[in-house]
């Protein structure tokens, strides 16, 4: 039975509109991050816990799409086997808008042992999938998404689950 990884992330960047013809670049940048927590049991039955700490800076190519980078620090403790696991990386992304639905995807390169290696190595993530955007104000809105990892690969035991889910504010 494989169980789904929950990833509750708070995550915090400006999705404003820019006057595309004459916006200046520093206009078009913008920084924020995001934090994640979970806790549970993996795909092979083990409980652990999760922390994840994803500062990010992005710029807005035109109102429809955003590309930037994600630096990733990621810690997890197996408390039955007394082990826990630094991970750090980036992660390059983009983002395309449809109104209040939304595109995005991500290249994930971590830093880490797995959970049966304390050997360090690269992982790789190709997460891509689909979101939905609520505004809240009017720079303001509540976003969640749901992606899948299309490169997960279950014997390299350094991801509990291809799915991720996030959710965020932007503002």
């Amino acid at each position: 039975m494989v169980c789904c990884l929950l990833v509750f992330g708070v995550q915090a960047f400006s999705q404003r509109e820019i006057d595309e013809s004459s916006s200046s670049f520093k206009d078009r940048m913008y920084l924020g991050g995001g934090f994640g927590l979970n806790g549970g049991s993996d795909i092979y039955g083990n409980r652990y816990f999760y922390v994840g700490l994803f500062p990010i800076i992005g710029y807005m190519v035109t109102n429809k799409i955003s590309v930037g980078t994600s630096i990733t620090y990621q810690y997890t403790s197996y408390p039955d086997f007394d082990r826990t696991i630094s991970q750090y990386g980036f992660s390059p992304f983009a983002r395309y808008n449809l109104g209040q639905v939304f595109l995005y995807g991500e290249y994930m390169i971590l830093n880490g042992p797995s959970f049966i290696s304390t050997q360090r190595k690269m992982y790789n993530r190709l997460l891509l999938g689909v979101g939905v955007r609520q505004p809240m104000g009017k720079r303001s809105s509540i976003n969640a998404m749901g992606l899948y990892d299309f490169i997960y690969n279950r014997s390299d035991y350094a991801f509990a689950s291809p799915w991720v889910f996030r959710v965020f504010f932007s503002f």
